[in-house]
C-alpha cells in the first residue's frame, strides 16, 4: 500500500525494519555511528513532542543547518514528526564564514522560518548569521519520557514537507516546494526505475542539502527499509578510496554520485589499493547531477573489473529539485550511447555521426512511471518529432507546487501548456531529444552559445580546452557567448599551479584558441587562464556560467593569463598562477 505522506512511510519502515536495519554514518575510517529504524523513530517522537511544545508544527519551516552526520539525519525525521517542513542549508564553512552565514541567513529569511536546528560544531557559522527573531536550537540528547507524549501532526499528501533550496548553474537560490505527495511519488517512481527493495545496502558520500544526496541516498532506503551506509563528502574527497572501502565492507548494492566522482577513483586509486577491493555486491550505480560522460563510465568499468565491478550495474538517471528528484533512468543493462553527428546537432537534430565530427551523448533512459516528458519548441511551446532538439518539459504527480513565495518565477517554470495539450507542465531548462524512447540531454538553454545561426553547446567547448590543458578533475571550465567584445566567444579555464608555471601560459591559450578553433570553427576566442577552485560553482559543484561571465568581465576573478577579453581589472598585471 502507497503511503499518503512520507511520515506515514517513516513509521512504516519503524514497524517493520525494528532495529534489523538502519543508517550508519562514518565521521572518519574508522569512527560510525548506528541507529535503527526503531530507535530513529523513538527518538523522532520525542523530539518532536518537545518541538510541539515549544509551539511549532505543520506551517513552520525547520531550517536545519548542520554537518553532514547523525545530527542532520535525526533532525531530519524529528522536523517531519513534528509535521513541520524541512530546509536543509549547507553551513560546512571552511575559511568563508561570512558568506555561508550570510547564505544561511537569506535562506532563513525567504522560508519564513523562526526555528533554526543545529548543532556546536557550526555554531560559528550560525551566530554570524544575522536572524532576528529566529529561535536557535542545538540538538541535545532527546527527553524519551517524551515519546508516549507524541501525537500524530495533521498533515496530508498537499502538506509541504521539503524546500528545496538551489543555486542553480544559471540563477540565484530559489526553495523549491515539495509536497508529501511529491515526494511520495518520487520514491514510488525511483523504485519503480531501480527495483530496490529491504535487502538493499546503500552507500554514499553526497551533500545532505542537495536532492540526489537527500532525497536520493537517504530518504530512498529509509522509505524502502534498506540500510544505509554514509559519510561525508569532505572524507570523501580528501580519500576518494575510502567510498570504495565501505563498499567493500558492507557489500554495498546501491550507490550513487556525479561523474567526477568516477572519474576521480579511476585516476586516483592505485593497483595495490585496487587488489583490496570487492565491488562485486555492486547490483545499482547511478550516475547523474551533472553530465554524464561516456569514457568516464567505461574507464572506471575497466579499471574495477579486477575487483569485480560489473559495468551493467551503470544507471544514467536525469532529474532535477523542481521534479522532486528523478525524470528518468535506465537501469539493468549499463551505459548506453549515442555518437551525434556535431554539425546536424549544431542545426537542431540528432542524428549519428558518418564520418563526421561527433558528440558521444548519453542516453538517460526512458521517463520514469507516472511521469510524462516532451520535447518542445521554446518559442512556440509545440510538440518536437523524436531526433529533434528541444527544451525538455515534463508531467507528473513529482513536479513540485513551485518556488517559495516566488509567483511570478512559478508562473514562468511550472504550469505551461503545450500547444494542443492542456496538461500543465514543468519548464525544465534544459535542451535534449527522445532517441528510442529514451532521454538524450544535450545542454541547458540559457547556456546556449548561438553562432551564425549554429547552437554551440559550451561543454562540448569545454571539454576541447580541458583536453588540450590536461586538467586534473579538480578543474573546471566555463565557456560563454561575449557581446560588447572583440571575441565573439569566452571561455575561463582553470589550471593547477603545482604543474604550470607562469611561463606555460601564452602557449597554453595559443593551443586552446587553435583547438576550439579547428573543432567548431570559432576564430574569435577570448581566453582567460584561472587558478584552479576560482569559477563559481552551485553547492553541488556545477559550473556557473553566467556568474563565471560576470565576475571575469568585472575583475572579480583573479586572472594568471588572458588573451582576447577586455576585463575591467583590478590589477594592471596577470596574476601569477603559483
Amino acid at each position: 500500500m502507497v503511503s499518503t505522506t512520507y511520515l506515514d512511510a517513516m513509521r512504516a519502515t519503524a514497524r517493520r525494519a525494528g532495529n534489523e536495519r538502519g543508517i550508519r554514518f562514518y565521521s572518519d575510517e574508522t569512527t560510525s555511528v548506528r541507529w535503527g529504524y526503531a530507535e530513529l523513530d523513538e527518538r523522532a517522537r520525542a523530539r518532536a513532542a518537545a518541538l510541539t511544545d515549544l509551539g511549532y508544527g505543520p506551517g513552520d519551516v525547520a531550517v536545519l543547518a548542520f554537518d553532514p552526520g547523525m545530527g542532520f539525519i535525526e533532525s531530519v525525521w524529528a522536523a517531519i514528526y513534528a509535521g513541520m517542513t524541512i530546509a536543509p542549508v549547507p553551513v560546512t564553512a571552511g575559511r568563508n564564514i561570512e558568506a555561508v552565514a550570510a547564505r544561511l541567513a537569506a535562506i532563513t529569511a525567504d522560508a519564513g522560518s523562526r526555528l533554526v536546528l543545529t548543532e556546536s560544531s557550526v555554531r560559528a557559522v550560525v551566530d554570524a548569521a544575522e536572524m532576528p527573531g529566529v529561535e536557535i536550537r542545538l540538538l541535545e540528547g532527546p527527553d524519551l519520557s517524551l515519546v508516549d507524549a507524541w501525537v500524530p501532526p495533521r498533515i496530508d499528501g498537499d502538506s509541504v514537507v521539503l524546500l528545496q533550496y538551489t543555486s542553480g548553474s544559471t540563477g540565484a537560490p530559489k526553495g523549491v516546494t515539495v509536497t508529501h505527495a511529491n515526494l511520495v511519488a518520487n520514491e514510488e517512481a525511483i523504485a519503480a526505475a531501480v527495483v530496490d527493495d529491504e535487502n538493499s545496502v546503500w552507500v554514499g558520500w553526497l551533500p545532505h542539502y542537495h536532492d540526489m544526496g537527500l532525497i536520493g541516498l537517504l530518504l530512498r532506503p529509509i522509505y524502502g527499509g534498506a540500510d544505509a551506509v554514509l559519510t561525508s563528502p569532505s572524507r570523501f574527497l580528501r580519500r576518494p578510496l575510502f567510498w570504495l572501502r565501505l563498499i567493500t565492507r558492507h557489500r554495498g548494492t546501491f550507490t550513487v554520485a556525479p561523474d567526477f566522482a568516477y572519474r576521480l577513483c579511476t585516476q586516483v586509486v592505485t593497483d595495490e589499493q585496487l587488489a583490496e577491493l570487492d565491488l562485486s555486491s555492486l547490483t545499482h550505480v547511478v550516475t547523474g547531477a551533472e553530465p554524464i560522460k561516456v569514457d568516464t563510465t567505461r574507464d572506471f568499468s575497466a579499471r574495477f573489473a579486477a575487483a569485480g565491478f560489473d559495468s551493467r550495474a551503470f544507471i544514467p538517471a536525469y532529474g532535477m529539485a523542481e521534479t522532486t528528484l528523478i525524470i528518468s533512468a535506465a537501469a539493468g543493462d549499463g551505459i548506453h550511447s549515442i555518437s551525434a553527428d556535431a554539425g546536424a546537432l549544431e542545426s537542431g537534430d540528432l542524428l549519428p555521426a558518418v564520418d563526421a565530427r561527433s558528440v558521444d551523448l548519453v542516453l538517460c533512459g526512458p521517463p520514469v512511471p507516472g511521469s510524462t516528458v516532451a520535447v518542445v519548441d521554446p518559442v512556440s511551446h509545440e510538440w518536437q518529432p523524436d531526433g529533434r532538439v528541444g527544451e525538455i518539459w515534463v508531467h507528473g504527480p513529482s513536479v513540485a507546487r513551485g518556488y517559495w513565495n516566488r509567483p511570478l518565477e512559478t508562473a514562468e517554470t511550472f504550469g505551461v501548456r503545450i500547444v494542443g495539450d492542456d496538461l500543465p507542465y514543468l519548464r525544465t531548462g534544459d535542451l535534449g531529444a527522445i532517441v528510442d524512447g529514451q532521454i538524450v540531454i544535450t545542454g541547458r538553454q540559457k547556456d546556449l552559445i548561438i553562432s551564425h545561426g549554429r547552437n554551440i553547446y559550451p561543454q562540448d567547448v569545454e571539454a576541447t580546452a580541458s583536453r588540450e590543458v590536461g586538467t586534473d578533475p579538480g578543474c573546471l571550465s566555463a565557456a560563454f557567448a561575449l557581446e560588447g567584445q572583440a571575441s565573439e566567444v569566452g571561455i575561463a579555464v582553470e589550471v593547477d599551479p603545482r604543474t604550470l608555471s607562469s611561463a606555460d601560459l601564452p602557449a597554453m591559450s595559443t593551443d586552446v584558441r587553435r583547438a576550439i578553433a579547428r573543432d567548431f570553427g570559432l576564430p574569435s576566442i577570448g581566453i582567460a587562464l584561472v587558478r584552479k577552485g576560482l569559477l563559481p560553482r552551485t553547492t553541488s559543484g556545477k559550473i556557473q556560467r553566467g556568474r563565471v561571465r560576470a565576475a571575469l568581465l568585472t575583475g572579480e576573478i583573479t586572472v594568471a593569463h588572458t588573451d582576447g577579453l577586455t576585463i575591467d581589472r583590478r590589477d594592471d598585471v596577470d596574476a601569477p598562477v603559483g
